[in-house]
């Protein structure tokens, strides 16, 4: 008898929805897709629709593309082909979910590991692949790919997982309000970290503690005998001490309060080292490793914390964090002409910035550096103080220092600076002016929100 991912049968159970046609229950599809682009061959393929696309205008795609059946809602049945199983639903999003945590719900012994934070979540959650992958195996260990952690990249990650998989890292993000309870629901953690709180997106929530409050979410769907993993301090700290405290909390930082404790000795642009401080078992693991900064070293601690919750030793815990690299646009390091390119461009907020910028003062000779500085997006009434703050840190750490400021706000801010700023409005305009100033033997440093697109200035 043929194996299925999910028979129709399930299907139904799972998403309440209503089959048109009854197929044979007991024959099913061999995986989800919601990409009619991708090879949809024995697929159920689930029609999605945002504000700017509508996946029932693209079924017909799919069906050429190889789909089984498609799950469409009731109120575009129209849009669905003859000759083909459909089940019907509400919302197409949702029943998407609903089958996430079908088959999520079948892994019984699966341990899920969920990450969020306002800043550090992607680094702790590689940092976690490593330490899993050093102590199990790379092949049983499956974490969030590129930047799937929104509402349909969770239920893609977790359609992933099968049987051989122990460990599941499930990076989970938002910038509304409501978008962590439903990622929550569909993992069913055991463990769930926060990695830091702070104003990322604030125009969308509006104060602090509400940003805390949808971090805290994270919590909502966490077995009960499991462990939430808090900064040891952290503004709003009492909403995530309140919100932790129903499940076995481990707090991690800096602080003699943390149960792992960082320390960080020593770095450079190419790496550093710290200690780690394990307070249950008294052991202490000086690190060394590829990244840099007191706040990958806060990162580590955080991952350290998940991962001993789930019984890995610290000698694991040490040696995978040596292994760990970081994907993309995050502190990606590039000689070119004599040139050092750092490109930390793929986000930014006030708090990364800043730890950014502290980083970069450790070793760099201000007199050799440009700083590009772009546009922190989604700050509401606080982006013009924010930017402004921004490039006075940047001038009071880096005496000397070239400035340029890149996008709308951040050339707002530069023009009320007494610094010498060079301002554009967008990173095209800057490309040429920029590689002009870099000399040889100089670094060049580019840090701002995705949007402004800096990577256009670094050199091919």
């Amino acid at each position: 008898m043929e194996k299925y991912f999910l028979t129709f049968q399930e299907i139904a159970e799972a998403t309440g929805g209503k089959w048109i046609k009854a197929p044979d229950m007991n024959a099913g599809i061999n995986s989800v897709k919601t990409d009619s682009r991708e090879d949809c061959t024995g697929a159920l393929f689930v029609a999605l629709s945002g504000e700017n696309f509508d996946a029932h205008n693209f079924l017909h795609k799919a069906v050429a593309s190889g789909a089984t059946a498609l799950c469409v809602e009731a109120k575009k049945l129209d849009k669905a082909l003859e000759n083909i199983n459909v089940i019907t639903v509400d919302n197409t999003l949702e029943a998407y979910q609903k089958l996430a945590l079908f088959h999520r719900k079948r892994l019984t012994n699966l341990k899920v590991i969920a990450v969020t934070g306002s800043n550090g979540k992607t680094s702790t959650k590689e940092m976690l692949r490593s330490i899993f992958a050093n102590a199990f195996g790379q092949d049983a260990v499956w974490a969030t790919e590129g930047n799937t952690n929104n509402q349909v990249g969770v239920p893609q990650n977790i359609f992933h997982l099968n049987e051989n998989h122990k460990i599941a890292i499930l990076e989970m993000g938002t910038n509304h309000n409501g978008e962590i309870e439903p990622l929550s629901r569909m993992a069913e953690p055991d463990v769930a970290v926060i990695s830091f709180v702070g104003k990322a997106h604030i125009e969308n929530f509006g104060t602090l503690g509400a940003i805390a409050r949808e971090k805290c979410a994270i919590f909502s769907h966490l077995k009960e005998s499991g462990f939430a993993v808090i900064p040891d301090e952290n503004l709003e700290q009492r909403i995530l001490e309140d919100e932790a405290g129903k499940f076995h909390v481990l707090r991690f930082g800096l602080s003699s309060k943390a149960d792992i404790r960082a320390s960080y000795l020593d770095g450079n642009l190419y790496g550093s080292s710290f200690e780690l401080k394990f307070k249950k078992s008294g052991e202490t693991k000086k690190i060394s490793w590829k990244l840099s900064g007191i706040h990958q070293a806060v990162n580590a601690a955080a991952a350290a914390s998940a991962a001993t919750a789930l019984d890995v030793s610290a000698e694991h815990v040490a040696s995978g964090l040596q292994e760990c690299v970081l994907p993309g646009m995050r502190m990606r390091i590039m000689e070119k002409n004599g040139i050092t390119w750092i490109n930390d461009a793929y986000n930014a907020n006030p708090d990364s910035m800043r730890s950014a910028l502290f980083w970069l003062a450790e070793f760099i000779n201000p007199s050799k550096l440009i700083l590009v500085l772009g546009d922190m997006l989604e700050l509401g009434n606080e982006s013009k103080e924010a930017h402004f703050q921004i490039l006075r840190t940047a001038v009071d750490l880096f005496p000397g220092v070239k400035i340029v400021a890149i996008g709308p706000s951040m050339a707002e801010a530069s023009s009320k600076s007494n610094a010498e700023i060079i301002a554009f409005s967008n990173s095209a305009e800057a490309v040429d002016k920029v590689r002009g100033m870099a000399k040889k033997g100089w670094s060049v440093f580019l840090k701002a929100s995705r949007g402004t697109k800096l990577e256009i200035i670094e050199p091919e």
